[in-house]
């Protein structure tokens, strides 16, 4: 069902709604259109444009129908995403244009006028027409219905208001984002590029700083407390003035733009090496380079195909694919995601000491110290051995993930491509947040998507994590800095307490 409202900033004071029927390899989707808006466009990855015409067009087919476009907004609903409304049933009917319903959520937020979304019943769907709330009374439950040529039925579900919060996300986040991270999160907004570090691109639906375990997704409350406070060091604002309200959808939407751009990556990735410009090219060149050798050694050999006719090859196959196995891939693709950001708001996802914080004595630090520069952890590698995030690791050429080949410049990157340089740990400045349990979980589980690796679980058991906190939540605050000592371990530093 595709689901259509007069975004907030249209000039237009009226809310038309239309329903259409839309199936996509078999699933229903609630689109939430924003009228006049910004003429704004998502971005398509790189991948994605190398991929052959048919697999390119099926895949921007495909995003479009599950996502939108920026000024008209698709909600899939098997995504965990508060898409905003407020949830309801009939219990009977009330009158000519009345019922009297059951409501999930806070009543007093209906409003005259607000369009209702049938979800189920024979209102629902196409043959709906154009209905609104004439009027609601809290305390007996009746809504009055505008619009409705037949009565709802005892069970029929609805909701009131449905995609008020995604579009209210949008215009936040295109007001207060966008120009950084850009239309489709990738980071390239206009002011993105004159950035260092980079804003984040939300399409690999992965985030640094979060509290939960390696491997696992954001929580609501990892987003919702960057927007709040920022990240220090970098060009990351705090919101602390957005408000509670804006500051909920626009995590929520950013969430929405992560799943896109992460189903995105996760289908082309799954259509690239057979149906990729690239993809063909490599195997021509390999078959040509092959029937170049035999050729060389005196072998039998049978002419290898042009590029043209194995591009046709690949077209046909793709046809094929395209009928029988893409549902599938698709359908994969959507419960990978759904289930990865539904695990990330479950308790156990989120990491939580097994004990509480390690008392910071100078004993703890001098604990905390000798990991600090041990083969377990091999800290000083990076952050060098005086803290100040200048480690010999920043002078090697390291590989690019997933390949041989070397990054051009020295030193570290992230999974993003941005060049790295270590947190300098004497200036007390953490972009995860300076609480001690925040550098446990930085310690624990690592950095998402940076060489910084995680110890939890493996390495370190809990203490060790509290006391390596310890030793440098201490560094900011010594009346000197560490230096080398004998044995390749660090000189002891004096007993002041961190703060």
């Amino acid at each position: 069902m595709m689901f259509r409202v007069i975004c907030p900033n249209s000039t237009s004071r009226t809310t038309r709604l239309s329903f259409q029927g839309v199936i996509v390899c078999g699933w229903a989707l609630l689109s939430l259109g924003c009228g006049a808006g910004p003429q704004a466009e998502f971005k398509y990855r790189e991948a994605t444009d190398d991929l052959i015409s048919d697999a390119e067009r099926s895949v921007k087919s495909t995003l479009k129908d599950s996502f939108g476009t920026p000024n008209e907004l698709v909600a899939w609903e098997r995504f965990p995403i508060n898409y905003g409304g407020i949830k309801g049933a009939v219990a009977s009917a009330a009158g000519d244009k009345a019922v009297i319903v059951t409501l999930e959520g806070e009543s007093e937020k209906i409003r005259n006028k607000t369009p209702i979304l049938w979800l189920t019943g024979s209102v629902a769907g196409d043959k709906t027409p154009l209905v609104t709330v004439a009027g609601f009374n809290a305390e007996t439950k009746q809504l009055t219905l505008a619009g409705v040529s037949e009565l709802p039925n005892a069970g029929d579900r609805f909701v009131v208001g449905f995609g008020e919060d995604l579009q209210l996300g949008r215009h936040v986040y295109m007001k207060n984002c966008m120009h950084c991270h850009g239309v489709s999160g990738d980071g390239d907004g206009p002011t993105g590029q004159f950035l260092n570090p980079r804003p984040r691109d939300y399409r690999n639906g992965q985030f640094k700083f979060t509290a939960t375990k390696s491997g696992e997704k954001a929580t609501r409350d990892d987003l919702h407390r960057i927007v709040k406070y920022g990240i220090p060091g970098t060009y990351m604002p705090s919101f602390l003035l957005l408000g509670e309200r804006e500051t909920k959808v626009v995590v929520e939407y950013v969430r929405w733009l992560a799943i896109r751009g992460e189903f995105e990556k996760r289908l082309v990735a799954e259509l690239s090496s057979d149906y990729s410009e690239t993809s063909i090219a490599d195997s021509v060149r390999k078959a040509e380079a092959a029937y170049a050798e035999k050729k060389k050694n005196k072998e039998e050999a049978e002419k290898p195909l042009s590029a043209n006719k194995v591009a046709k090859a690949a077209a046909s196959e793709f046809a094929k694919y395209s009928k029988e196995d893409l549902p599938a891939a698709i359908e994969e693709t959507a419960n990978l995601l759904t289930d990865a950001w539904t695990r990330a708001e479950e308790p156990d996802t989120v990491i939580v000491p097994s004990i509480h914080r390690v008392d910071d004595t100078a004993e703890s630090r001098e604990r905390g110290r000798l990991l600090y520069m041990s083969d377990k952890t091999k800290c000083y590698t990076c952050h060098g051995m005086t803290g100040r995030g200048d480690g010999a690791a920043t002078e090697d050429f390291w590989p690019k993930p997933g390949t041989t080949e070397k990054f051009a410049n020295r030193g570290l990157h992230d999974e993003w491509g941005n060049q790295l340089k270590p947190r300098n740990l004497t200036l007390g400045q953490y972009r995860g947040g300076r609480r001690p349990i925040d550098l446990f979980r930085r310690m624990y589980a690592g950095i998402k998507g940076t060489p910084m690796p995680a110890f939890g679980g493996t390495a370190l058991k809990d203490n060790e994590i509290w006391d390596l906190v310890n030793f440098v939540m201490s560094l900011p605050y010594s009346s000197r800095q560490p230096s080398p000592a004998a044995g390749g371990n660090m000189a002891k530093l004096d007993e002041k307490p961190a703060h």
